[in-house]
């Protein structure tokens, strides 16, 4: 009996060693209690606040677009150096145009359809750290199995149904404890999500920093602001951030100050998922629910604008020009059949009026087919004809289907 307890006390620890590294590689790990602060080791300015751990190679965009990198940790403490100004507007045309792409395979890039295209489509939402909540709403940071954030989701999708008729699914499952492995837990409830095929994938969390750091007005009421994380451990990582900065750019026009800006944390965040899969922090645990609410309400508007070119006030320049250009390539090729038609009929008016009856018509035609175009095949070819001898023609090619194509295995939903 001993004997059998210290061998599975072996394997726990084994599996415990093997799956810590997986861990850390989905989700870089959080200290709420303190957080983290970034410094530009040229200026001396605070870059950010956050409670995400930060390491040596973690990149954070201002909302300037102003991109840092840390080159230096002393316990809470880093230092960063700028890099380079980010030139969001190109990326932004860089996401638009693969995905119109994408969108024209699945039907949906036409004009009508664009404009239409939030009543079918589909966002999913989730919360990694399911007991994340707002100490002003709740009295602590932290409720169990569902924090304040789960409600805060939930306005999120009612707001995208409301406002543009967009569908969005949100999975309430809980993936406690608030601990590294939690985003391992969390995609299978990713993995579950993308089975309904969403365009769009949103882990929604609250991060933990000075109330000063998340806070603006909407309205002249307390708002919290929005940053949006992605993980640079991520292999896709450009078509994540092509999308964060499409809707970065979008808010920062549309709700200017509402996006404090883009951390890079050294994991993956499950964002390997899907190319358009996003971590957004909705305030801080300073501020109240009612505060992330409101800005969350504005800059939920942003997803359907990048996605489908659509707000509640109507269709975006972006998505009015995709239409416009559309419906352009769609007139261009109605004015090619059009054209192929009067051809088509001029033909025939100049046979009838040459051959005097149709029948005549007819034994033009089977001349045409049967001599002039058996020159086109080259000397001593003819048109392949059922009459031949071995029962299928003298002109073959050797390029015959062999069978039915294959069929793709769906998977039930």
């Amino acid at each position: 009996m001993a004997r059998r307890m210290v061998k599975a006390a072996v394997v726990a620890v084994a599996c415990a060693l093997l799956l810590a590294p997986l861990a850390r590689a989905q989700g870089c790990e959080e200290d709420s209690d303190h957080w983290y602060t970034i410094i530009d080791q040229d200026t001396g300015n605070i870059v950010l606040h956050t409670c995400h751990v930060v390491v040596v190679g973690d990149e954070f965009v201002d909302p300037g677009n102003h991109r840092f990198r840390v080159v230096k940790v002393e316990g809470h403490t880093a230092w960063a150096r700028f890099v380079e100004r980010v030139d969001v507007k190109a990326a932004a045309a860089a996401f638009h145009a693969a995905w119109r792409q994408e969108l024209a395979v699945t039907g949906v890039a036409t004009p009508r359809r664009l404009a239409q295209a939030p009543a079918g489509r589909l966002v999913a939402i989730y919360h990694t750290h399911s007991d994340e909540s707002y100490i002003p709403t709740s009295g602590t940071p932290s409720v169990a199995p569902h924090g304040d954030v789960y409600d805060v989701g939930a306005v999120v999708k009612e707001r995208l149904r409301k406002g543009i008729g967009l569908r969005a699914i949100q999975s309430w499952a809980s993936h406690l404890p608030h601990d590294g492995a939690a985003y391992e837990r969390s995609r299978r409830t990713a993995m579950t999500l993308l089975r309904h095929n969403p365009d769009a994938l949103f882990d929604l969390h609250r991060d933990a920093a000075p109330l000063e750091a998340y806070a603006t007005t909407v309205a002249g009421k307390p708002g919290a602001k929005v940053m949006i994380v992605l993980g640079r451990q991520n292999p896709n990582l450009k078509a994540n951030e092509q999308f964060a900065f499409a809707v970065k750019s979008f808010a920062d026009r549309n709700f200017p100050g509402f996006v404090r800006g883009i951390f890079y944390g050294d994991a993956t965040f499950n964002q390997d998922l899907s190319p358009r899969a996003l971590l957004f922090e909705m305030g801080s645990q300073e501020n109240s629910q009612e505060a992330a609410e409101r800005v969350m309400v504005n800059f939920v508007m942003s997803i359907p604008a990048v996605l489908y070119g659509v707000t509640p006030q109507g269709p975006t320049a972006g998505g009015e020009a995709a239409r416009r250009a559309a419906s352009e390539q769609s007139g261009a090729l109605s004015a090619l059949a059009w054209i192929g038609i009067i051809v088509l009929l001029g033909g025939a008016g100049f046979l009838l009026l040459n051959e005097r009856s149709l029948d005549g018509v007819r034994k033009s035609l089977r001349k045409l087919a049967s001599i002039e175009f058996a020159s086109i095949l080259g000397p001593g070819r003819r048109p392949w004809r059922r009459s031949d001898s071995d029962g299928r023609g003298d002109n073959q090619t050797g390029d015959e289907e062999t069978g039915p194509p294959s069929q793709r295995q769906e998977e039930d939903v």
